[in-house]
């Protein structure tokens, strides 16, 4: 075989050592001089390097159309293995490619494969000799419907096989298939001399090809210069001189053509435009086939989709329901359970893959409550009309369980009834009622213990008025009588004056814990509401245990005295519940009073039983209590946080099971409180 290198280096390394392989190997510096090599000989491989073709590649398409008497093949050679690097020569369509360092027994292997392709070019050049003959052509066509079947739905590649199958049966210069788009058609692929024109477009009106398809009829031209139905321009642009266009049909419309031209005038004749139509039948069948098996894979795409999307939306359904708070449930009109959320497994305690379907209200709760369950159920399936009632259904432990309970009826994809149901656990709800009616009771017996006092201290004030008239007159009488005659009734006198000035302070301590709302805050004297507490505490600790007051020398807080006094009381008979009745002098209730830099510290600490750590945490929320039903609301350490935070300071508890607990009250000194909000508006101890 023949070698043409064109590369800069005299002595490139590929192509010495072809020579050695015994090769006739010629190098060109340029592509001009690489010209003159092709028009006045014969060359079977070009040699090309992807460093001279990056720039332009056109040069390479117009050396190898220069050739006589075909194309060469061209062997590209590369620095390296990369994309980068093998780029221009996959582009330029290299038969085939080394890559530097070029060792030989690569070059051998690409020499071989380049002698094969050569011989297998001059084989089909027979062939298409051989063509010309009508049993031939024939056999060709039945070979190409069978290379059609074979090719199946690669429409790029049926297009390719018919575009050079025609070109070679009709003796040919190029062949292309013209696509219709937008008032253009456009080579979509093209082989021969139309290769290079691969993306020519051109006006339907006023082309050849055009004509064909507006009349969906077969064009032939013997010569483009003389034919008013052709473009020159356009003819002359691609080197046509003879052309046949043949439509190209889908679903009873033309969607393009399959053209072959010549550079010769008179090149085609009636047997040739035959042979185009088959192979145009051939084309247009495989593009419908295309088109079927595009509108196929979309429309399994579109299910694909709708299923990923149901999938997701069950996953999504799934998700919500198993974290929602509610029992979700569906029934058939047996009472057998077709679908449970997972909050629904937990409440009866049944396994996450335990099977569901079939079970009824017998097997998860008492006789009783299914049958109330039941009469329910049957209710809404019999009027269709939903519900919401609620009821007792216990929990698998024997607890009492109070249920809101939501029924309606759904239906099935085959429209079977089945009755849903969603029910929320209004237990709490239903304690923290009862607990505020208890808020409220305690809420009117402040509001009556106010009226009581002020109903008391009027009459009071005439007891202690007429009891000093009296200490002044027996004063005075005392004079005129013997000595010692009234010392009885003075001594019985104070006494009276002693318990009225007793009731007073009562008075006074009731009306200090029953205070409004509408009070504003004031300097406070913390001193004196600490022991108006334990006045107000005595019944309940000197039972209990001893009072052991550690008071330091404070400066006032900024509040109101009502709210503090509510909050000291309550921790003062909370520090007493915490100890048994009976042994008041092994226990004691230490009362501290300090002052820490610009904040006021109240402590309360008992020798009680203590709290676990789980109810040390809790302490603090509204409604929760260790108390028994009636004896505690669980609203007095809520409320006392609330009043302590809402002037600015801040209360915490320190407890240990068996040592007792230690409640601490900060507050800041007078200058220091923020208006941060009224605190809540209720009186209650708990």
């Amino acid at each position: 075989m023949r070698y043409l290198c064109i590369s800069a280096d005299p002595q490139h390394p590929v192509a010495e050592e072809l020579r050695r392989q015994g090769q006739d190997v010629l190098i060109r510096g340029e592509a001009a001089e690489a010209d003159a090599e092709l028009v006045h000989g014969h060359v079977d491989v070009l040699i090309v390097e992807a460093a001279s073709l990056a720039p332009d590649a056109r040069w390479l398409d117009a050396l190898r159309g220069r050739a006589r008497p075909e194309d060469p093949l061209v062997l590209g050679l590369a620095d390296e293995a990369t994309d980068e690097a093998l780029a221009p020569l996959l582009s330029a369509g290299v038969e085939e490619f080394l890559v530097a360092p070029f060792h030989a027994v690569e070059v051998r292997a690409r020499r071989l494969l380049l002698e094969r392709r050569a011989a297998r070019r001059r084989q089909m050049q027979s062939t298409q000799a051989a063509a010309r003959g009508e049993m031939e052509r024939l056999a060709s066509i039945i070979q190409t419907q069978a290379d059609v079947a074979l090719a199946g739905l690669d429409l790029s590649g049926v297009m390719s096989l018919l575009c050079e199958r025609a070109r070679v049966l009709c003796g040919a210069d190029g062949a292309a298939v013209a696509l219709l788009e937008e008032g253009y058609v456009e080579y979509r692929v093209a082989t021969g001399s139309l290769r290079r024109h691969m993306g020519f477009r051109l006006k339907v009106e006023g082309s050849l090809t055009g004509t064909s398809l507006l009349r969906g009829e077969v064009m032939r031209t013997d010569d483009t210069e003389d034919d008013v139905r052709v473009n020159v321009a356009a003819t002359r642009q691609v080197g046509a001189r003879s052309m046949v266009c043949v439509p190209l049909w889908r679903e009873a419309r033309p969607v393009g053509a399959l053209n072959l031209t010549s550079h010769l005038p008179n090149a085609f004749d009636d047997r040739d435009v035959r042979t185009l139509e088959l192979m145009a039948g051939l084309l247009g069948a495989a593009m419908g086939n295309a088109a079927e098996a595009a509108a196929r894979h979309a429309l399994m795409e579109e299910r694909a989709a709708a299923l990923a999307a149901l999938q997701e939306s069950q996953a999504l359904f799934a998700a919500f329901m198993n974290h929602s708070p509610a029992v979700a449930y569906m029934k058939d009109s047996q009472g057998r359970r077709v679908w449970v959320n997972e909050p629904y497994r937990r409440f009866f305690g049944l396994a996450d893959g335990a099977d569901v379907e079939g079970m009824d209200d017998a097997r998860l709760m008492p006789a009783a409550s299914a049958e109330h369950v039941r009469r329910e159920d049957q209710a809404v399936l019999a009027s269709g009309e939903p519900s919401a009632t609620e009821g007792m259904i216990p929990a698998p432990d024997g607890s009492e369980r109070h249920w809101l309970t939501y029924r309606f009826i759904v239906r099935d994809r085959s429209g079977r009834r089945l009755l849903g149901g969603v029910s929320l656990d209004v237990t709490d709800r239903k304690a923290m009622q009862a607990q505020l009616v208890v808020s409220d009771r305690l809420a009117a017996v402040g509001t009556l213990a106010a009226g009581v006092a002020h109903e008391i201290n009027n009459p009071l004030a005439f007891v202690l008025s007429n009891l000093s008239f009296l200490s002044v007159e027996l004063q005075n009488v005392t004079r005129e009588l013997p000595p010692g005659r009234t010392s009885e009734m003075e001594e019985v006198l104070r006494e009276a004056v002693d318990g009225a000035h007793r009731v007073r302070q009562i008075v006074r301590d009731l009306r200090t814990f029953s205070r409004g709302d509408d009070e504003v805050a004031t300097a406070v004297n913390l001193q004196a509401v600490l022991e108006s507490a334990i006045t107000m505490a005595r019944g309940e600790l000197k039972m209990r245990a001893q009072i052991i007051r550690d008071f330091g020398d404070v400066p006032p807080v900024e509040g109101s005295e009502g709210r503090f006094g509510q909050v000291f009381l309550n921790l003062l008979i909370n520090a007493a519940h915490a100890i048994p009745e009976g042994k008041p002098e092994h226990h004691e209730v230490r009362v501290v009073l300090r002052a820490s830099g610009d904040r006021v510290i109240v402590e309360v600490s008992d020798t009680g039983v203590g709290m676990t750590p789980e109810v040390r945490a809790r302490i603090f929320d509204p409604f929760f209590t260790t108390k028994p039903v009636g004896e505690g609301t669980g609203l007095g350490l809520s409320i006392c946080h609330g009043i302590v935070t809402g002037f600015g300071g801040d209360i915490s508890v320190e407890s240990e099971v068996g040592r007792g607990s230690t409640f601490r009250v900060s507050l800041p000194v007078g200058h220091r409180a923020r208006a941060l909000g009224r605190p809540p508006p209720l009186h209650l101890v708990g």
